[in-house]
């Protein structure tokens, strides 16, 4: 194996936003040094969302860049957009081939934060930008990221220590039904009781403590979150309707406007996002994207 490179030129440019930073002077298409992942770590605990701009990245060098930042996660009911030679690597696509998508074109048209309804969710997914649609010079396809833990800190305190006592529930099934009332879902490949059994409902503390840092957030997304556990239902649809707003205003929201070669990390605790869908066919989009595992939150 080579030596691992050094990046003298290694540097951060945080955005206006609580979160999002875009860090320079690396390339992921060589073996990174110890230092320099460390740094990179380090800013992203900070920052929750980071982007690395210009990499040349084969797939098997964004895997082993993920597992850098911990285990693999598998991804549930998406298998079949897996690369062939990389099945650790999803496929994100609005690209049609042979009258199928080649990837999820589901880039996320909900707030959500990636793996809510799992016992386990996800704590970072990465995203890299192999086709970005453009037209006359302008990109499409944006992606929203808000801070759930800036959201937090604004809070007052007697209201962090009421929502410190509330379990939420997520669901998966939950996220299906809201593509169908909009319109976004045609077909269902699994019943909602099929989804049941292959994910099941589960509760999470409402506000979550980050694993590495300390911060804590807002753990609830329009997504993937049913209800407050023992509330009744007119009280918890007005408490969700009402985080679900707040989480997301402009002051805790960055928006990424990609460029081909991208590399997207975000921290899925303390972080929410969405795709913009203001594009379609013949423009095209291809992302490729790998997750780490996370722990239970608490």
């Amino acid at each position: 194996m080579a030596a691992a490179a050094t990046f003298a030129e290694f540097a951060v440019h945080d955005s206006p936003a609580p979160l999002g930073a875009e860090i320079l002077g690396v390339d992921l298409s060589l073996d990174l040094d110890d230092d320099t992942f460390a740094r990179i770590q380090s800013v992203l605990d900070e920052r929750s969302v980071i982007v690395l701009r210009g990499q040349n990245l084969h797939p098997r060098r964004q895997v082993e860049f993920t597992k850098r930042l911990g285990e693999l996660k598998d991804t549930p009911l998406l298998g079949s957009y897996a690369l062939k030679e990389h099945p650790e690597v999803l496929r994100v696509s609005n690209i049609i081939e042979d009258g199928k998508h080649i990837g999820n074109p589901d880039a996320g048209v909900f707030w959500h934060s990636d793996g809510a309804y799992q016992k386990i969710p996800a704590m970072y997914s990465l995203l890299y930008a192999v086709e970005v649609p453009a037209k006359d010079g302008k990109t499409f396809g944006d992606t929203l990221y808000a801070s759930t833990a800036a959201a937090y800190d604004a809070l007052p305190a007697a209201r962090k220590q009421e929502l410190g006592k509330l379990t939420a529930v997520h669901s998966l099934s939950h996220q299906y039904e809201r593509k169908k009332s909009i319109g976004f879902l045609k077909r269902e490949a699994m019943s909602s009781q099929e989804r049941q059994e292959v994910v099941p409902e589960v509760q999470h503390p409402l506000i979550r403590t980050h694993p590495r840092t300390g911060r804590k957030c807002i753990y609830v997304n329009e997504g993937h979150t049913v209800r407050i556990a023992g509330m009744p239902d007119d009280e918890s649809r007005a408490l969700l309707e009402e985080l679900f707003a707040f989480c997301v205003r402009p002051e805790f929201v960055y928006r990424h406007q990609w460029r081909v070669g991208d590399l997207v990390v975000w921290d899925n605790c303390p972080t929410l996002h969405k795709a913009t869908f203001d594009y379609e066919l013949p423009l095209r989009r291809l992302m490729h994207r790998t997750t780490v595992e996370g722990s239970a939150p608490y």
